[in-house]
C-alpha cells in the first residue's frame, strides 16, 4: 500500500477570520506530517508532494506525483466567504469525478465528523470542469491512475472549529483516527510495529516498541544520551537546538547531545556544561608547573570557571 499526501497550500495562506493565528496552510502542513507518521506505523509507504512548507508546486504536478500510489489525499480546511460563519461546519471530501475515491472519501469525511463532533453531517462532492475534474490536483492524480480526493477538515470560518484545529493535541487525534480509517478501509488491520533505531528516508528515526510510532518533534533519552527528533521524526545531528528552558544544546555527529566538552562549530569554539547547555561567561585558563598553558581542548574537561 502506497499513499501520496498533499498539504493543500504553502507558506502562510488562508488566514481565518475567526482567529488570526490560524492559517490553513500551517494546519494542513502539520496534519499531513502526522498522518504520515501514523500511516507508516501500519507499514504503509507514504510520500508527500512537497519537502518544505514554504515551497510552491503546481496543482496538476502535485496530483501527478502520486503515480504508482493507491491513494492521493490533499488536506484542506474549508471557508464560507471571508467572514465568520458559525452555522456551517460539515466535513467534505471532493472526490475524483470517476468515482474511484468515493468510498474512502466518505469514510474520511465521516471520520472528521466524528472526531470534531460537527453539527452537520459529512458529505462527498464532485466538481467537473471543461477538461475533466475541476481541481488540478485531482486531474493530475487521475491522469496517472491514482484515486484522488481533497479532504476538507471542516471550516476555518467557524470559531469553534478553528479553536479545535489550533490545538496540536487535537491534530494528533485527528491524524491518528484518519490513519486508522484508511487502514480499516483497505483491510490493513495489524500495525507493523517497529522498535528502536531505524535508518530510513536518508536519516534515523527512533520507534517506540509499545506503539510502533516514531518519536517526533521531541527529545528522547536512549541509554545515557539525549537525542532530538524533528517533526518528521528524523534525528538531528551536527546542529544546535534550543530547549524549553531557552538554553542552547548541541547535537553531535552521532545525534547525541554533547555534554561537558568543547565543540568547534563553524570555526568557533563553544563550551557545553555537564547538563549539555551552552556555557556563557568567562573562562579561566590555567598553566602547568612549567608555565605552559593548559589549553582546554587538550584533555581538560572540567567546567570553565566564571571570573567575577
Amino acid at each position: 500500500m502506497k499513499i501520496c499526501l498533499d498539504a493543500g497550500h504553502y507558506g502562510k495562506y488562508n488566514q481565518s477570520p475567526a482567529d488570526k493565528r490560524y492559517y490553513e496552510s500551517e494546519m494542513v502542513w502539520k496534519l499531513h506530517l502526522l498522518q504520515k507518521k501514523y500511516l507508516e506505523a501500519y507499514g504503509i509507504e507514504v510520500i508527500t508532494t512537497r519537502e518544505e512548507r514554504d515551497t510552491d508546486r503546481g496543482l496538476y504536478e502535485r496530483g501527478a506525483a502520486s503515480g504508482g500510489c493507491d491513494l492521493f489525499l490533499s488536506d484542506h480546511s474549508n471557508a464560507v466567504g471571508d467572514k465568520v460563519n458559525n452555522s456551517v461546519d460539515y466535513p467534505a471530501a471532493y472526490c475524483a469525478i470517476n468515482g474511484s475515491a468515493d468510498g474512502i472519501g466518505m469514510a474520511l469525511a465521516q471520520c472528521v465528523e466524528t472526531v470534531l463532533n460537527t453539527d452537520q453531517p459529512a458529505r462527498i462532492e464532485h466538481r467537473r470542469g471543461q477538461n475533466g475534474d475541476y481541481y488540478g490536483v485531482l486531474r493530475g492524480a487521475t491522469a496517472v491512475g491514482t484515486p484522488g480526493l481533497i479532504l476538507e477538515n471542516s471550516f476555518h470560518t467557524n470559531e469553534e472549529i478553528v479553536r479545535w484545529l489550533l490545538n496540536d493535541a487535537n491534530l494528533e487525534r485527528l491524524a491518528s483516527a484518519q490513519a486508522d480509517t484508511i487502514a480499516l478501509y483497505y483491510g490493513i488491520t495489524d500495525p507493523l510495529k517497529k522498535s528502536g533505531w531505524v535508518e530510513e528516508n536518508g536519516g534515523w528515526r527512533f520507534y517506540l516498541g509499545d506503539t510502533g510510532r516514531y518519536v517526533a518533534n521531541d527529545w528522547y533519552k536512549d541509554g545515557d544520551n539525549w537525542y532530538w527528533f524533528d517533526g518528521a521524526g528524523m534525528m538531528i545531528h551536527n546542529d544546535w537546538k534550543t530547549g524549553s528552558d531557552g538554553k542552547w544544546y548541541y547535537l553531535q555527529e552521532t545525534g547525541a547531545m554533547a555534554r561537558d566538552q568543547w565543540v568547534i562549530w563553524k570555526n568557533e569554539l563553544y563550551r557545553l556544561k555537564d547538563d549539555g547547555s551552552m556555557f556563557e561567561g568567562c573562562v579561566c585558563l590555567e598553566t602547568d608547573e612549567k608555565g605552559a598553558m593548559r589549553f582546554p581542548l587538550m584533555g581538560r574537561r572540567s567546567d570553565p570557571e566564571k571570573i567575577d
